[in-house]
């Protein structure tokens, strides 16, 4: 029976030792974290190509980040790095809307000025952020007095832990070597002797960050010329994540189009920081918010019917687009054979997510339609819908004209493999190979005629 009680106390024991264990392992996590999120280079990039076996980034997988990210303990501060789109047609300004839009609704501090932006001209900029709640940064741009658009030279922020006020200064720099700002109507300062008046005026915070839209190396060459910065992001042409440190400051690129999220962890306690990358596969969900706003985005395309205005070229060599029917009739077994490949659908594609009046999209799944004799509509040219037999061997009009005429022909659309990358590209297509995708598609040999 004594035996039976000490067991019984050692068993309690053990349960108050596993109970003291747990709470001193949950009181240890539960320190409070700062945590500096941040992506760059954005260039237009909604989403990914739903083309793609494997569908990286894109803002409806990033804001499912962000949610899993925020906890009791845990503070975000997301800050962009510049560039929102990469070209300066209708397209691009909404898809600047758009993504402004996106990173105000997923609580962005700041948006860092890139060449791109500026090439959108101030009256775009001041139209596109007038009632946003994304502030534009930038120390060393000074651009002509434009009514509705503010430049901060630095923005602070604050988190209180406690009886302690941390207090973050962001700086941010766009590299005088960077064409965007070649503009006379643009002034930029030379990025160190921008940033050293600021440091000064942000000697008592407890964080200093530099978002620097430079190549890495000049970011390097930043961070060791101003230790002060615990961190300086790296914002221009870096294709992968890159990490490294100068002294003791952290210089890190998230690479480009918002595919990777850099993570800065914080630490309230010792003031000690520390880095991840997060890539955005398939591991995150897309998010219903961002969702909505990618189907808003779409919608708006169709009602301003960009489509209907696409630039459109003549063909080099003068000839004309002549349909898939047309070439059917002397080739039929060919044509036959090409309605059973992944090309002849590949409109019906776009239709079936919503993306059939998208011109980016629409380019690499109909026949022409950057050409003037090309897809227009799938009313005004039903025969050029797909990426039909002069989608690969450019337009045939001369081709039937001598057919027709009983001349010989001349050699006619040859291929080389190169071409198919026109489409079929790193960002389209990445998992393309010529020889296993060109199987897919070989047509049959024509049996001689007569």
């Amino acid at each position: 029976m004594r035996i039976r009680r000490l067991s019984g106390l050692v068993f309690l024991w053990l349960l108050m030792l596993l109970y003291a264990s747990c709470t001193y392992g949950k009181s240890q996590n539960s320190e409070t974290e700062l945590i500096i999120a941040f992506s760059g280079e954005e260039t237009g990039y909604l989403e990914p190509c739903g083309c793609e076996q494997t569908r990286t980034g894109g803002i409806a997988k990033r804001h499912s980040l962000f949610l899993s990210i925020q906890g009791e303990n845990q503070t975000l501060f997301p800050v962009s790095l510049g560039d929102l789109t990469n070209h300066r047609k209708r397209q691009d300004e909404i898809k600047m809307e758009t993504l402004l839009h996106a990173l105000g609704d997923m609580r962005y501090t700041l948006h860092n000025l890139g060449e791109k932006d500026l090439e959108m001209g101030p009256e775009v900029l001041s139209y596109i952020f007038y009632s946003s709640p994304v502030r534009l940064l930038s120390s060393n741009v000074v651009l002509p007095d434009t009514p509705g658009i503010k430049i901060h030279p630095y923005v602070t922020g604050e988190v209180k832990v406690g009886d302690r006020t941390i207090r973050i200064g962001f700086l941010g720099i766009l590299s005088p070597k960077l064409p965007g700002g070649t503009s006379s109507r643009v002034k930029i300062i030379p990025p160190s002797e921008a940033i050293a008046p600021i440091i000064k005026e942000l000697r008592d915070a407890d964080l200093l960050i530099l978002l620097s839209h430079a190549e890495f190396e000049e970011s390097k060459r930043l961070a060791g010329a101003f230790p002060e910065f615990q961190l300086v992001i790296s914002g221009h042409n870096s294709d992968h994540p890159e990490v490294t440190n100068v002294g003791d400051t952290i210089v890190a690129a998230s690479g480009n189009k918002g595919k990777n999220v850099g993570l800065f962890r914080y630490r309230i306690s010792d003031g000690k920081g520390s880095l991840d990358m997060v890539e955005l596969d398939d591991r995150y969900a897309d998010s219903s918010q961002m969702q909505d706003l990618l189907d808003n985005y779409q919608q708006r395309l169709r009602d301003e019917d960009l489509l209907g205005k696409v630039d459109k070229f003549p063909y080099e060599e003068g000839s004309t687009y002549a349909g898939n029917v047309i070439c059917g009739a002397c080739h039929q077994e060919i044509f036959l054979h090409w309605e059973t490949t992944p090309h002849a659908p590949a409109y019906e594609t776009l239709i079936r997510v919503k993306h059939d009046y998208d011109p980016e999209c629409v380019a690499c799944h109909v026949t022409g339609l950057l050409n003037e004799s090309g897809f227009t509509s799938l009313e005004e040219t039903p025969g050029l819908k797909g990426v039909g037999c002069e989608g690969c061997h450019g337009p045939g009009s001369q081709h039937v004209d001598e057919a027709q005429k009983g001349l010989k022909t001349a050699a006619y659309g040859k291929l080389k493999p190169m071409d198919c990358e026109t489409c079929h590209d790193i960002e389209h297509s990445s998992q393309f190979q010529y020889e296993n995708y060109w199987q897919r598609i070989v047509h049959p040999k024509e049996k001689p005629k007569g």
